[in-house]
């Protein structure tokens, strides 16, 4: 009988448990944007689940099981602009698969194994700009439907099989700007495997990586791209052979350097460069190869060059170019420089930025190496070993309107006062993780009135000297991550006030454990500082001129309790981050806890703001907390009642007692 009626009871309510277990084992798609983007990535999923709505602009579908795009597979979803389809196993796109997508503007099918595409896949979908398709095994632009794509900007078929980049005939693609050929097959070009391209202007061609051998005189003849990748192509020729191919074409970049793996021909003797002579570049990198012969007889053709990129071509010096010449940005990144008074400086005066970071050796700065340097705006000399440094005067003399100087990463450097006496025009300048060695009477900046941006950040700093900052009145952002505090603690009077403009500043990790009241009062337009990773017990918000629009980030400290006059001032347009702090969540700190569920906006990672103490509430997230402190209403109606019983109890006791007394008179 009993086993009847279970029975039976499975089997009326079967459908309903098995409805509702298939509802809790159901992916969940997650909103990056409330009714506009969403991602699914990586749930397994054969359809898109019906909790996406209709109005999703954004979907990441990527690492899903579709195996083939039919038309009613996106066809709900009217309003898809952007679309992930990475490596989801498909094979087969039918016709009409985004038939019903017309405002389709980026599919990415990366890492597809396809094996078919209707001619009118696309059909329909008329919006669509950008379209992706590295690693899908393609082989030949006939595979692709490339007439139903006339909105066509990017073609990304990076990584495949392709052999020629010739595109089929009366195929429409005004709009084309960027076509990606990378990593493919391709060993010859001939001129009618480019007549398309031709058709097109200012388009960035990608050929990196493919073996390209011989390319057929007159092929780019004619042709106005914008940027021109050769990069690590042709490894068993030589490099005039490439550029005998590119005569007459017309660029604004273009790239004949190689890679770092690729160690064969990468040789440049004399005249090898020659064909450079029959194009037009304003940009150009050589990047990974090497010169062998007398140099000066290899820049001939270097004239009209505006930036040039040298990087990793084992110079020890750079020869004089060519006169006249318009070079602006020279790259000499990655070399063996013995001094920067080796490049020649003088033979190219219009020169407005220079970057020679990592040199493979150490090397000198030099003495007034660069001063015919006038127009240089821009100087990166950063992850270098100068030996012998000091700093700056005669290294950076003439550079009289020198905007931007990294020195980052270097060795020991002595700061005279001033440090940079002949480039007053300074606006920003890096001078991080490099142990400085300044005079603690004057300052080494005090001529760098226009000076904006300053990183100090592990330079070593000792941030008791008061003087440090004279002059800089108009500095906005300061990093002294890593310096170090008398005593760990920040006084009232300190560095600062010589800064009044300062917004930004970043004081992490530099072992603070205490800040005075009114530290920072001066800095009235503070609106972001970060004092995370240091000891601080206290969140000093009493520090502070002004809690308004100011981000406070006291991260990785050792706050708990927080009295709640630090915090009922700060308005609700300020930002804080308070994790990674031993909180305390007892009943002492209720009010800040009360405070912080109320105005949990203002709050960054909140995931991780969690409880110090007590032991149960350990890790457990401040919005999550739910403690009851003092005497509530219903604890103070029980006690009443406990009272009144008590009394009553006694007086039937007396009672009892005085007759008990009576009788036995």
């Amino acid at each position: 009988m009993a086993s009847a009626v279970c029975f039976v009871f499975l089997l009326v309510f079967y459908p309903v448990l098995s409805k509702t277990s298939k509802l809790s084992l159901e992916p969940v798609c997650s909103a990056v944007i409330v009714n506009k983007s969403y991602t699914c990535e990586g749930q397994g999923l054969q359809a898109v689940p019906t909790t996406i709505p209709t109005s999703t602009e954004s979907l990441d579908f990527s690492f899903n099981s579709l195996y083939a795009l039919y038309n009613w597979v996106f066809s709900r979803l009217e309003n898809l602009e952007y679309l992930d389809l990475s490596r989801c196993g498909i094979n087969w796109i039918y016709n009409d698969a985004f038939g019903n997508n017309a405002r389709l503007n980026t599919v990415i099918l990366t890492g597809n194994p396809i094996l078919y595409i209707a001619d009118t896949a696309f059909q329909g979908a008329n919006s669509i700009q950008h379209l992706y398709l590295q690693e899908t095994s393609i082989s030949d632009l006939s595979f692709l439907p490339l007439h139903s794509l006339k909105s066509l900007q990017t073609l990304n078929l990076e990584s495949n099989f392709i052999s020629s980049i010739r595109f089929p005939k009366d195929v429409a693609l005004d709009n084309l700007t960027l076509v990606n050929f990378a990593l493919n097959q391709i060993k010859t070009i001939s001129v009618q495997d480019s007549d398309f391209l031709k058709k097109v202007k200012n388009l960035t061609l990608i050929l990196k990586g493919n073996n390209i051998g011989y390319i057929e005189p007159n092929a780019f003849n004619s042709s106005n791209f914008h940027h021109l990748d050769l990069a690590g192509c042709g490894w068993n020729t030589k490099i005039s052979s490439l550029l005998d191919g590119l005569h007459g074409l017309s660029t604004h970049t273009l790239r004949i350097g190689t890679f770092s793996d690729i160690t064969t021909d990468l040789v440049i003797e004399p005249g090898d460069l020659n064909g450079l002579c029959n194009l037009s570049t304003k940009e150009l990198s050589l990047q990974y190869r090497y010169i062998l012969g007398e140099s000066s007889k290899i820049f001939t053709c270097f004239t009209k060059i505006e930036k040039l990129d040298l990087s990793a071509m084992a110079l020890n010096t750079f020869p004089n170019l060519s006169q006249p010449n318009v070079l602006k940005e020279l790259i000499l990144s990655e070399n063996f420089l013995y001094s920067l008074c080796y490049i020649s400086s003088a033979s190219y005066p219009l020169l407005t930025r220079l970057e020679i970071v990592r040199n493979l050796d150490s090397w000198a700065l030099g003495a007034r190496c660069l001063e015919t340097l006038s127009n240089l705006q821009y100087l990166d000399l950063s992850h270098n070993d100068f030996h012998k440094a000091a700093c700056c005067g005669d290294q950076f003399s003439g550079l009289h309107n020198l905007i931007h100087l990294d020195l980052s990463y270097g060795a020991p450097l002595p700061l005279d006062s001033p440090a940079f006496p002949e480039n007053k025009q300074l606006e920003f300048l890096d001078l991080s993780h490099i142990y400085l060695l300044v005079d603690a009477s004057s300052s080494p900046f005090s001529n760098l009135a226009h000076l904006r941006t300053l990183n100090l950040s592990y330079g070593h700093v000792n941030a008791s000297y008061l003087q440090l900052f004279e002059g800089l009145t108009n500095l906005v952002y300061l990093n002294m991550e890593g310096s170090v505090f008398y005593h760990k603690t920040l006084k009232e009077e300190n560095l600062f006030f010589k800064v009044p403009q300062l917004e930004t500043l970043i004081l992490s990790n530099c072992d603070l454990e205490v800040i005075e009241k009114q530290a920072f009062q001066k800095l009235k337009n503070l609106k972001s500082i970060d004092l995370s990773q240091n000891h601080l017990r206290a969140l000093t918000t009493d520090a502070f001129g002004k809690l308004s629009n100011v981000y406070l980030n006291f991260a990785f400290n050792m706050i708990s309790t927080i009295p709640i006059d630090l915090v009922q001032n700060i308005s609700d347009t300020s930002t804080i981050n308070l994790s990674y702090n031993p909180i305390d969540c007892s009943c002492s700190n209720i009010e800040f806890l009360t405070w912080y569920k109320q105005n949990e906006q203002m709050f960054l990672d909140k995931t991780y703001t969690t409880c110090g103490s007590p032991p149960s509430l350990t890790g457990t997230e401040l919005t999550e907390v739910a403690i009851t402190c003092g005497f509530s209403v219903m604890d103070i109606i029980l006690t009443v009642i406990a009272a009144l019983i008590g009394i009553i109890l006694i007086m039937c006791f007396v009672k009892f007692y005085r007759r008990r007394v009576y009788n036995t008179i």
